[in-house]
């Protein structure tokens, strides 16, 4: 913690890695059922405890926001959930609490963990086709359940979309968007499918081509559009003050701590102290350290241009002056001019890229960072 900044806020992020099984698409930690037992479900909850609880001794006020996410959260069951969140809990509830849950495990008893606030419920697709090709457990009925309850329950709830799946059509797309607004979600991610390196979809199946992509894309982004969702974020829509604070603390390059098999941290100002726990399930029981990376100055300043410039609102030109020292127009105003005008919004106070600058987000930040090389 010796990199902590202790003047801004610090987030929890809790990595679960549990899962029934792996979907083709996922390239994210995870163990499905068939490779961990329940000695190791116990094992996992008393070592995240005890993280938690030797942060909690050094950290001595309440994290800004909490998150659960997986693999699934629901394998762990209600009692260890709230022992974790107890620990997390010492010294006040966060402002937000959220945590994943695949449609399958939702029920009321996990609706009912006071300490959750916001569920983030993975939905992926109405569409039982585009589940199969996804590898989802789920089902529609599932997820019809899922946001039945949610509905119900009156709790803050994001559901997740992905799209451009091969075989899917795009009414397909535009008609999951419309049956999870209709059921009140307060915030949907919407995202293309990723053929991650190494996952079974990618040894099966082709992206669909860029055109379709971006046809996706847009017609998906016009339609949350028209039903109130105002695009915060290159993948994620909310309604008028439903967006998710703890991601924002991503974006924003906020500081977080990660606990859990391959979880990741970032902690630092001016510039960040880089942490990953061990990505195994194995090492991460047996108490073994993470990999530690200081970034310099200005590998921090790109990272932040990474997250920043995701979010709508995009860079506050006053608070960069703040954390990295420059005049945000002074030191990029040649890269700005090599970009179309149509990417970008460029105020007195703020930088940010249109939905078209999201569309080239790759292309805005190789140019921009350039001049940090």
């Amino acid at each position: 913690m010796d990199f902590l900044d202790p003047s801004r806020p610090l987030s929890l992020y809790i990595h679960v890695p549990f899962c029934r099984s792996k979907c083709s698409y996922c390239a994210f930690y995870s163990v499905p059922q068939t490779m961990y037992c329940p000695d190791d479900i116990g094992r996992y909850t008393e070592r995240t405890i005890e993280s938690i609880e030797r942060l909690t001794d050094e950290y001595d006020r309440p994290f800004h926001t909490v998150f659960i996410g997986g693999g699934n959260p629901g394998t762990l069951g209600i009692d260890r959930i709230k022992s974790i969140l107890d620990a997390a809990f010492v010294h006040g509830a966060p402002e937000e609490c959220t945590s994943e849950i695949n449609p399958e495990n939702l029920s009321e008893s996990f609706i009912s963990i006071d300490a959750i606030d916001r569920i983030s419920v993975g939905i992926q697709s109405m569409d039982g086709s585009v589940l199969r090709t996804l590898g989802r457990n789920a089902t529609p009925e599932d997820n019809r359940r899922a946001l039945c309850l949610l509905a119900e329950s009156g709790k803050r709830f994001n559901a997740d979309i992905i799209t451009a799946v091969p075989g899917e059509s795009i009414r397909t797309a535009l008609d999951d968007i419309s049956y999870i607004a209709e059921r009140g979600a307060g915030h949907i991610s919407y995202y293309l499918l990723t053929f991650e390196e190494g996952t079974p979809l990618s040894s099966r199946l082709r992206p669909v081509d860029e055109d379709k992509e971006i046809e996706f894309l847009r017609e998906g982004w016009k339609h949350l559009a028209d039903l109130g969702y105002r695009h915060y974020e290159v993948s994620n829509f909310a309604l008028p003050g439903q967006e998710c604070l703890h991601n924002m603390v991503y974006w924003d390059l906020g500081q977080y701590i990660g606990i859990g098999p391959g979880a990741e941290s970032s902690i630092g100002w001016k510039r960040v102290l880089s942490l990953r726990e061990p990505e195994d399930l194995l090492s991460y029981n047996s108490g073994l350290n993470g990999m530690a990376e200081r970034l310099t100055e200005e590998e921090t300043e790109e990272e932040f241009l990474l997250t920043a410039l995701r979010k709508a609102d995009g860079i506050e030109k006053a608070q960069y002056k703040e954390r990295f020292g420059y005049d945000f127009d002074q030191r990029y105003a040649d890269a700005i001019a090599l970009l179309d005008s149509a990417l970008y919004r460029n105020s007195g106070t703020s930088f940010s890229l249109t939905e078209d600058g999201f569309m080239l987000l790759d292309t805005v930040i190789l140019t921009l960072s350039g001049i940090i090389c």
